[in-house]
């Protein structure tokens, strides 16, 4: 059930809050989306430079690529926690107001769809929050098959390698 202080999409037009949460849910999600992009380009371009095996290769591939996906939660927390604090915007019911780390870890649980539901969010942070949970939804797949083609792009030749010599 909806709770009754959701209003209803005329309302939620004409209030300041939602479309501050509006705005800030675009460039956030923007603002992952071209983090993203720009970090495994960068990862990408470089990978093949690295004087390291393989095995080892792929494991710096899987920490830089949380590394990544770290820093976009903080984005998001850091966002979530400028904004919880105004007029209109609301923390999640019951709490006092709502420390960084309190939003980084709403933001992580979010981010990765875990959702434990310690906190839950109200008002027009909803928006932020549940365009979080679809971007990080999208960008962990896109590190999952990021990873997947580094994997083939570097173990292939390997495993050619080991079929000639048998």
């Amino acid at each position: 059930m909806i709770g009754t202080a959701t209003p209803d999409l005329f309302q939620a037009l004409a209030s300041p809050s939602y479309w501050l949460a509006g705005v800030a849910t675009v460039t956030l999600v923007a603002l992952s989306v071209v983090l993203h992009f720009e970090g495994m380009d960068a990862l990408s371009r470089s990978i093949g430079n690295w004087r390291v095996p393989t095995r080892a290769r792929m494991v710096l591939v899987v920490f830089f690529l949380i590394g990544l996906h770290s820093a976009e939660i903080w984005m998001f927390g850091i966002g979530i926690h400028g904004l919880s604090g105004m007029p209109g915007l609301q923390a999640p019911r019951h709490l006092p107001p709502l420390k960084l780390l309190d939003t980084i870890y709403l933001s992580a649980i979010t981010y990765t769809t875990v959702g434990y539901g310690d906190l839950v969010p109200h008002g027009p942070l909803r928006l932020v929050l549940a365009s979080e949970a679809l971007t990080g939804l999208v960008m962990i797949t896109w590190s999952a098959s990021f990873t997947y083609l580094e994997m083939e792009r570097y173990w292939r030749p390997q495993r050619r390698r080991r079929e000639r010599r048998h």
